[in-house]
Order: C-alpha cells, then sequence, then structure tokens
C-alpha cells in the first residue's frame, strides 16, 4: 500500500501546498496525482507558474482504461518532473481539465486506486492531492486503497468543527484490517489549540504537524519567489519531518498487511 491520500474540510489551509511540499521533501521516489474533483489545476498554475500539461492528465488515463490498456505504464507516461533536480523521483500527474470531469471518472477509481497501491512494485509511492471534502466524500476505492489518510487542519475552533463534521466520511470507509489509517495533520499547531486537545476533540490521533509559515508557504502554493533561507525556513525543516513520519507509517502499514 503505498498512498498517502490528502484532504480536508471547511476553513483549512491547502491540501495542495502540503501535498507539493511533502513531494519535495519525500524520502523515497513518489508521484504527486492531482484528483481534486474541482479541476483547479492548483499546481500546475501555481508551484509550477503555469506551465502547461501539455495534454497530459487523469483524461488520458480514463482513456486508457476504456481501451484497456494497462494503466500503470498510461499512469506514467502521463506525468511530468514536479522538480528540476531529480525530476524521475518527484513525479507530476496532472489532474482534471474541467470540473464535470470528475463526474465521468467514476468507473476508473477502483483500477486507478489498485494503479497507484502497485506503484509500489516499481519503488514509487504515491501522494494523492484529493482536494477538500464534499457532500459526497471522496472516492471509495482511494479511501480504502490508502495506506495513510491524512486530513489537514488548522487548530482554531472553525476548523475542528468542520473536521468534526466531515471526519466519519472517511473512518467509516476502512477497512477493518487497518482500522487506524486516518489521522491529522495539523498546521499551525497551537493556534490556539495542541495536538492533544484536538486528537481528544475529534477521537483520532495526529500524524504529522507543520509550521505556518505563510512566506514559504507562497512559494509552493503559488511559484512565488524562494524566500532567503527557504531550504531552512520553519515550513521546511517541519516539511522534511512529516515526510519521514508519514513515510515510515506508511511503510507500517504496507507491512502489516502484507503487501
Amino acid at each position: 500500500m503505498a498512498i498517502l491520500l490528502l484532504t480536508s474540510a471547511a476553513g483549512a489551509p491547502g491540501v495542495t501546498t502540503l501535498a507539493v511540499g511533502l513531494t519535495l521533501a519525500w524520502p523515497r521516489p513518489v508521484l504527486l496525482a492531482d484528483c481534486d474533483a474541482g479541476a483547479h489545476q492548483a499546481v500546475l498554475a501555481g508551484y509550477l507558474a503555469g506551465q502547461s500539461a501539455g495534454g497530459r492528465g487523469l483524461l488520458r488515463v480514463a482513456e486508457a482504461h476504456r481501451d484497456r490498456r494497462p494503466l500503470r505504464e498510461a499512469v506514467l507516461d502521463q506525468t511530468l518532473p514536479i522538480s528540476g533536480e531529480d525530476g524521475e523521483r518527484h513525479l507530476f500527474l496532472p489532474g482534471f481539465s474541467r470540473a464535470a470531469s470528475a463526474g465521468l471518472f467514476g468507473a476508473v477509481w477502483d483500477d486507478l486506486a489498485d494503479t497507484f497501491d502497485r506503484l509500489g512494485e516499481v519503488g514509487y509511492d504515491v501522494i494523492v492531492d484529493a482536494g477538500r471534502l464534499g457532500a459526497h466524500g471522496l472516492p471509495g476505492p482511494l479511501v480504502e486503497r490508502s495506506a495513510v489518510t491524512g486530513l489537514v487542519l488548522r487548530t482554531s475552533l472553525r476548523a475542528v468543527m468542520a473536521a468534526r463534521v466531515h471526519l466519519p466520511s472517511l473512518t467509516e470507509q476502512e477497512r477493518l484490517s487497518t482500522a487506524g489509517r486516518t489521522g491529522l495533520v495539523l498546521v499551525g499547531e497551537g493556534d490556539p489549540y495542541g495536538r492533544r486537545e484536538v486528537a481528544k476533540a475529534l477521537g483520532v490521533g495526529v500524524h504529522a504537524v507543520v509550521a505556518d509559515d505563510p512566506q514559504a508557504a507562497a512559494h509552493l502554493s503559488d511559484g512565488s519567489p524562494r524566500p532567503r533561507r527557504f531550504d531552512s525556513s520553519p515550513l521546511v525543516r517541519s516539511l522534511r519531518a512529516a515526510a519521514g513520519v508519514l513515510a515510515g507509517r506508511m511503510a507500517r502499514t504496507t507491512e502489516a498487511v502484507g503487501r
């Protein structure tokens, strides 16, 4: 099980910013998949500064599925390097180009989730940017196949209450054999509540904590110029620590289920 699934509820910080940051800090080869149903193209327009997908993305994967072509080859063929350094270690799969496209993707999710899962066989973990939880939750196969699911939120009362509303849609989809995969990724701990208070209020554990560092985050979210000492900024330091923790948790989950 090589999938880290990231999502958020209302009032949360950007999942995409976290997903990009974790991808760049990930200790193993990794593919970032934009599976946000909203088709915001946030990575292309943000961190990649308006780079064109060149026709690549999930719709081409859907075409391969329709034509019954092997999805693993199709997925890897549709990726772009997200980093100029070690490009083959940090890949990006662009998402939907139209908001309506996600509604036509239903038959593909199961095979795509299985493909993401099995990318571990060729040495890749997968980070899925699922965007914000909607009224209908997330695609079931992605939740069921993920080794770790992270609900991203700040520690304000508004964010915690929104998470309380949406969290059951994630935890109820967990398989009994891997219960406990869903947890919290906190941004800006202590503003005003700490991790223990938030975990107690929501009844699930905290997977990781990252710093609230707007200047450094703007580089990841909008492609803004790298601030001075970006690599030693609180955000990047916390992303490296979070990536190590989450990658280790994924490996333990995979070992526990014998995959």
